[in-house]
């Protein structure tokens, strides 16, 4: 082969590329003029060789009961990722696992990195997590730390949580304006380049990993020699993303605490050495919003904030958030990306949460970021959400399950009565558990935490065990 490199080669078979292939649709020539007039000039770079410039975003998610304490969970529904994604298992020639059964106290969730530059350049990538496990990624890694043990992954207590890295190594980025043809129409060209990129990606429509890509970062690219695990086949050849993805479950301590009393009132803490800014306080009952904009906390100081009451359109909660992570710094673009991308799970999710910009400093120490050559910018924008169950949330899904279980009771009762033989009424879930989604399961273990009732405990419990029969993880 010559020296043509990727990128050359990319733009030779550009025109096949245009409009070919299952699950693709080209935009128009208008389309990508109108996206570049629109686009955050932050990013454009207009200079040869102007530097590197790499921003991050992602979430930290706690649950949190009325005594402020963040109670381990796994999350028996959850977001599903694209099945090209690789986890720990699949890395190494194993079966997809996920990590729907590892419970822990931090869910780190979808942190993407996107890289900016003018000039096509190598780098080399890694990131640690001391405290948790790197459970999901994509391009896959040169390695991983620690090694995958089917053993323990596929066992009741699954694998340990600690010491976690994954080693990308090299890295190229490619700017996506190399993916424009020398031709003289510039607003063809663009087009052109638009459909290139779109179409060399690998297919995430309609997942919600697919808002991500939607930024004016460079390309991704790298490229695995072929190696034989003892299983099967680990990973080979090349993969390009528009960012480094991964995410993971943590057994750290985040240093914020929100404890809930009968008045309806939080107790909001901060115990770490950062000062504590931009919060609100969220809740979403039926199809009501409401929020209250939490003050800066200092370092170990208390603050109280009274239970979300401010009505608000869903609109203009995305336009409170979007302002707040372009005011940490986030590209207007990334920022939109993120909030599309989480926009289900933060908006749609019944109960009451907590998002809070986790200081830069607790990131970079619970989760450290190298790259090589060190960048001219490293900006990471961790947004924190503490799932908040209340006192008088608590009474109330106490109330529904104590429900659940008279009416199973009753219905016992009346089989008997009708002499039907070894009467049974199954488990049911009631719909005001199901909508809080993933978050059912830690609610329950709430539930049975402080509940002295033993019907209650026990039908949570049931409902527990049913939960988990849905995922297969029972």
């Amino acid at each position: 082969m010559s020296k043509q490199t990727l990128v050359q080669t990319l733009v030779a078979v550009l025109a096949t590329l245009v409009g070919i292939g299952p699950n693709f649709s080209p935009i128009t020539a208008q389309e990508a003029v109108d996206s570049t007039s629109t686009a955050n000039t932050k990013t454009e770079v207009q200079n040869p060789d102007t530097g590197l410039i790499v921003h991050e975003w992602g979430t930290f998610t706690t649950f949190s009961g009325s005594n402020g304490v963040h109670l381990d969970f796994r999350p028996l529904r959850d977001q599903e990722l694209p099945r090209f994604v690789f986890d720990r298992a699949r890395q190494d020639g194993f079966v997809w696992l996920g990590k729907a059964r590892l419970k822990t106290r931090v869910r780190m969730e979808t942190p993407v990195t996107y890289f900016y530059t003018d000039v096509e350049r190598k780098v080399s990538v890694d990131v640690e997590f001391p405290k948790g496990m790197l459970t999901e990624f994509y391009p896959p890694v040169r390695a991983q730390e620690p090694a995958f043990n089917s053993d323990n992954a596929f066992s009741d207590m699954g694998e340990p949580i600690g010491g976690a890295k994954l080693h990308w190594g090299e890295v190229t980025l490619i700017p996506t304006t190399l993916l424009r043809p020398a031709i003289s129409d510039e607003s063809t060209a663009r087009w052109m380049g638009q459909c290139a990129e779109q179409r060399i990606l690998p297919n995430a429509a309609g997942n919600h990993y697919e808002a991500a890509r939607a930024t004016d970062s460079a390309l991704v690219h790298i490229r695995l020699e072929p190696s034989k695990s003892a299983i099967g086949n680990r990973p080979s050849g090349d993969y390009l993303e528009k960012f480094l993805f991964y995410r993971g479950v943590g057994k750290f301590d985040i240093p914020v605490t929100v404890v809930s009393d009968d008045s309806r009132v939080f107790q909001v803490s901060n115990h770490g050495k950062e000062t504590l800014r931009r919060a609100i306080v969220f809740r979403l009952h039926g199809e009501q919003f409401s929020y209250g904009i939490v003050p800066d906390i200092a370092p170990g100081q208390t603050v109280a904030v009274s239970e979300p009451k401010r009505l608000v359109e869903l609109s203009t909660l995305h336009e409170i958030m979007q302002h707040e992570l372009v005011a940490a710094g986030l590209y207007e673009r990334e920022a939109t990306a993120m909030l599309n991308t989480w926009s289900t799970s933060w908006f749609g999710e019944q109960g009451t949460r907590m998002f809070y910009l986790v200081p830069q400093e607790v990131t970079d120490r619970e989760l450290p970021l190298n790259i090589v050559p060190q960048p001219d910018q490293l900006l990471r924008v961790m947004v924190g959400r503490v799932e908040i169950m209340s006192a008088s949330e608590e009474q109330r899904l106490i109330t529904v399950v104590k429900t659940t279980a008279a009416q199973r009771k009753a219905e016992l009762e009346k089989m008997v009565e009708q002499g039907i033989e070894n009467p049974s009424v199954p488990i049911r879930v009631p719909d005001e558990l199901v909508a809080l989604g993933r978050l059912a399961e830690p609610a329950l273990h709430r539930l049975i935490e402080i509940q002295s009732d033993p019907v209650v405990r026990q039908e949570a419990e049931g409902m527990l065990w049913q939960l988990a029969q849905e995922r297969g993880l029972e």
